[in-house]
């Protein structure tokens, strides 16, 4: 079974999740389901993992082995860089996010915040040693660095 969202219906608290059981269940589309794991010894001090939510998508993976392929998950990553220098009012200079060898196009346009709260886009490499550029639309505060 598996959850994916529904355009326009996602509370902004919501949170998926993708399970996967050694059998198959039954449980229809929009229902309430509430599990738990009941194969632990009630007298251990470990965790039965209960949960409840709404089945809003199942999945079938012996019927449509490609199915879970086409589920747009993904992984919250973070990277953290220092500025080399100003370049004007609106650009910087980064370094210490990207090795050498990265191919930086593939970051361009993702943001980027500084430790003030502001919001800059990634523009592309500079130069040949993993260094970035960062355009701040709103510009940058007086003294930052």
């Amino acid at each position: 079974a598996a959850a994916a969202a529904k355009a326009g219906d996602t509370p902004a608290f919501a949170t998926w999740a993708l399970l996967s059981f050694e059998q198959p269940i039954t449980c229809p589309l929009d229902s309430l389901y509430i599990a738990s794991r009941f194969d632990t010894d009630i007298h251990q001090n470990t965790c039965r993992l209960a949960f409840h939510g709404r089945l809003i998508q199942p999945i079938n993976v012996e019927q449509d082995p490609t199915a879970i392929k086409r589920l747009k998950v993904f992984k919250v990553k973070q990277r953290e860089g220092t500025v080399e220098r100003v370049q004007d009012e609106y650009t910087v200079i980064g370094k210490g996010m990207f090795k050498k060898e990265t191919d930086l196009t593939m970051f361009n346009g993702m943001k980027v915040w500084t430790n003030r709260g502001e919001c800059g886009t990634i523009e592309g490499g500079f130069g040949k040693s993993g260094k970035y550029k960062v355009y701040f639309k709103d510009g940058l505060a007086k003294g930052a660095e």
